[in-house]
């Protein structure tokens, strides 16, 4: 079915239509700040003024080729200009996903990205921002590690993220979950083979379980990315029991999702940070969202007629 979901909202007179709908704009909303600056910067300042910590992801266009990545590149140092202009940089984080700065182009663009990110994260420090790796699909693991390893060099501080569906990421975790290092655990959300990663959703959460026990006896930063509730009440009793302070982990939620749940964590001590996508690649964003929240499918069909 959600292949069916893809193809359908994904041809060109059904883009046509959502771009010309005010109704499914007003939808696509409530999960996506925009796609420009000004659509942005309201956003942040509202989350802001609620007690909240923000990331934000930039959905960049997709990449072909090496002139895509220079694209997105740009927009990235735009996103950190625009946040420093607006008094927005201090303590965000910005999520930096290699597959728009060109990692998927083979060896010429591992290295471009490499050095995209390089700039980025420099710029991003300079700002009093922080940094985090986005995570792709589990061939792509070994390229994104091995770039945080470098970039950790400079930056230490600088976050990665990994999946808690993949076998390898109890692995990757003993050797990632550095002092300080700030890492950020979700369940995953590419679906892979049985020979990379489980499948049924107990084994999963069992997984980030595991996942987060390891995260909380070591001296990293755990960065909780999840909505489940049973996780969230499992990561509050490991908490207390490491007797972590606030700003030694934090939760992390998607943007329009659970938006109370985080206020309740902030507003009873615990650092809660709203991850905010925005850009030119919003559609496509909304589309694997929809996979997600199949409920949302209904309502985004019924907001191409202009109906709410």
């Amino acid at each position: 079915m959600s292949e069916l979901v893809m193809r359908w909202a994904g041809r060109d007179q059904v883009r046509r239509a959502a771009m010309a709908s005010p109704a499914a704009r007003e939808l696509v909303a409530r999960y996506v700040a925009g796609e420009r600056l000004d659509d942005l910067v309201p956003v942040l300042h509202s989350l802001v003024d609620k007690g909240l910590l923000v990331s934000v992801e930039y959905l960049g266009h997709p990449v072909t080729a090496l002139g895509d990545a220079e694209a997105n590149r740009a927009g990235y140092l735009e996103l950190i200009t625009g946040l420093a202009a607006e008094g927005l940089a201090k303590g965000a984080e910005i999520s930096v996903r290699l597959s728009l700065l060109g990692q998927e182009l083979g060896a010429q663009g591992e290295e471009f990205a490499l050095q995209a990110a390089r700039r980025i994260t420099r710029m991003a420090s300079n700002a009093g921002a922080l940094v985090t790796l986005d995570m792709s699909g589990s061939e792509f693991v070994d390229s994104t590690l091995g770039t945080w390893v470098q970039l950790n060099q400079d930056l230490p501080s600088i976050g990665a993220t990994v999946q808690a569906a993949l076998h390898r990421t109890e692995r990757d975790l003993a050797n990632l979950a550095m002092p300080g290092g700030r890492i950020r655990l979700c369940k995953g959300a590419f679906r892979e083979s049985r020979a990379v990663a489980f499948r049924n959703r107990h084994e999963i959460d069992l997984a980030f379980v595991r996942g987060l026990r390891i995260l909380m006896k070591s001296q990293a930063v755990p960065l909780v990315a999840t909505h489940d509730p049973r996780l969230i009440a499992i990561a509050e009793e490991l908490i207390r029991r490491a007797g972590r302070a606030p700003d030694s982990y934090e939760f992390q939620m998607l943007y329009g999702v659970r938006p109370l749940e985080l206020r309740r964590l902030a507003d009873i001590g615990h650092s809660a940070r709203s991850y905010v996508p925005y850009g030119p690649g919003w559609y496509e964003y909304y589309l694997h969202g929809l996979v997600e929240r199949p409920d949302n499918l209904a309502l985004f069909m019924r907001s191409l007629m202009g109906k709410r």
